[in-house]
């Protein structure tokens, strides 16, 4: 039975709130039509804040509004994360918007084999008839085939549209510094310590992490992750915790979480859980530490807050097996739906063609500084073409992109996360073995009945 959505309730108040405050709102109709603005047609597209993108946006809307002059773009930005999932779920219940973004593609899905697990939105919005069904419109060919295949299929159906894709599991690396102390590039995890000690011996910190916001401190996990869970299937350990087959506290949980520890304990910035996200990019920047753990998308902050660095980002190693180490896991970013029982879904699909085009998806992807869905795009940037495309060819999707989790698990294991926030010296678990002890009892308490 597809479970009801429940923001439903929410709806009405929420949906009037953003109504209130849209700084470019313009009255519409439901029921399939398009209440002209003036004499124009407006198409309702909801997005969360993200700066460059919005820019990006900005100029694309206006860009459509002159090839179209029977359209107008009514563009709303909310905050990110809970504010933009609140404002989502009202919107898209109560037919009141035409597009609308959604982070990592479509994912969560549940399985057979995952009993009892979590319905996510996306999924309800289209059994539930909300979202529009993509496969026949000619703009989806213009799309990379596998990357709609993996964040845009569902029930082989084609219902969105996955923007681009960043990496999260590599570190930038100062190329000044490295090259002063004669240091290459590591790709074993031996080689990447004795890097690390190779910096301390010369006094400089080699890494730095945003761990005030603590999400950033999951991001070298993911290497960690894809290469040593299931000896390097993540998706086969994954269906083995659900199965009874592998556990959180099995060797191979314990590698990742002792890797981790090890970094945290000896190779971090001193203090780096007090060092909030937006503080980071500067660090590095400024050559505080050798190495930032980021994803990729933070390159143009990076070099808008020093542009004569030079830098570069690699993998993090996480086995000795060079060959295994040397790709980058990620995830898909922004997937824009259209909206079925929206206002306006032939003005949506006209936007999502228009957007499609390979000169106006160039200057969204520029600015997003993402790597692009669509083939033979060039972005004419050195990061992406000569510090990511090498290490893209066996690209993989991050664990909280596949991790499936049970409902109301402890807090230890929340959000698709390893949380080693909770090991010492910030966490209360002296011992990776501490911490995956209690993760495997909240994984089995929380099993369904």
């Amino acid at each position: 039975m597809i479970k009801r959505i429940p923001a439903l309730v929410l709806s009405g108040a929420l949906t009037l709130s953003l109504a209130a405050c849209g700084s470019n709102n313009t009255a519409t109709e439901g029921n399939g039509g398009s209440k002209p603005s003036g004499e124009k047609k407006v198409v309702k597209i909801l997005h969360w804040k993200q700066g460059n993108v919005n820019a990006a946006m900005e100029e694309i809307n206006k860009a459509f509004e002159a090839k179209y002059p029977e359209y107008k773009v009514e563009y709303t930005t909310t905050g990110p994360d809970d504010e933009y999932k609140q404002a989502q779920r009202a919107r898209i219940t109560a037919n009141d918007v035409d597009i609308l973004a959604d982070l990592s593609g479509m994912r969560l899905s549940p399985k057979d084999w995952t009993p009892g697990a979590k319905v996510p939105d996306w999924q309800q919005w289209i059994d539930s008839g909300l979202i529009a069904d993509l496969s026949d419109q000619e703009f989806v060919k213009k799309w990379n085939a596998n990357d709609i295949e993996k964040a845009g299929t569902y029930n082989d159906k084609v219902y969105a549209i996955p923007t681009g894709k960043v990496a999260m599991s590599g570190l930038f690396y100062n190329k000044q510094i490295f090259e002063d102390n004669g240091l290459k590039v590591p790709t074993t995890w031996t080689e990447f310590l004795k890097l690390c000690e190779d910096l301390k011996a010369k006094g400089i910190t080699p890494i730095g992490v945003a761990g005030k916001d603590v999400w950033p401190l999951k991001l070298p996990v993911f290497a960690l992750q894809a290469k040593i869970l299931g000896g390097g299937d993540q998706q086969k350990w994954i269906e083995g915790v659900w199965k009874g087959e592998t556990a959180f506290n099995d060797a191979e949980a314990v590698e990742v979480l002792e890797k981790m520890k090890t970094l945290q304990d000896n190779y971090m910035i001193d203090g780096f859980m007090g060092i909030d996200y937006a503080s980071a990019p500067s660090i590095f920047a400024t050559g505080k530490v050798a190495m930032l753990a980021d994803g990729s998308w933070d390159a143009p902050t990076i070099a808008t807050a020093n542009p004569d660095l030079k830098f570069g980002y690699f993998p993090v190693p996480a086995t000795e097996d060079a060959a295994k180490n040397a790709s980058f896991v990620g995830k898909y970013d922004v997937t824009w739906y259209a909206a079925e029982k929206g206002p306006n879904k032939e003005g949506a699909l006209k936007w999502l063609e228009f957007f499609s085009e390979p000169e106006n998806y160039t200057k969204y992807v520029k600015a997003a500084g993402f790597i692009p869905t669509q083939d033979n795009i060039s972005t004419e940037s050195e990061f992406i073409d000569n510090e990511l495309t090498p290490y893209l060819g066996d690209f993989e999707l991050a664990y909280e992109i596949m991790m499936i989790n049970r409902q109301n698990v402890g807090e230890h294991l929340a959000a698709e996360g390893v949380h080693t926030e909770y090991l010492a010296p910030g966490g209360e678990f002296k011992t990776a073995k501490e911490l995956a002890d209690v993760q495997q009892k909240e994984w089995e308490a929380a099993a369904p009945k």
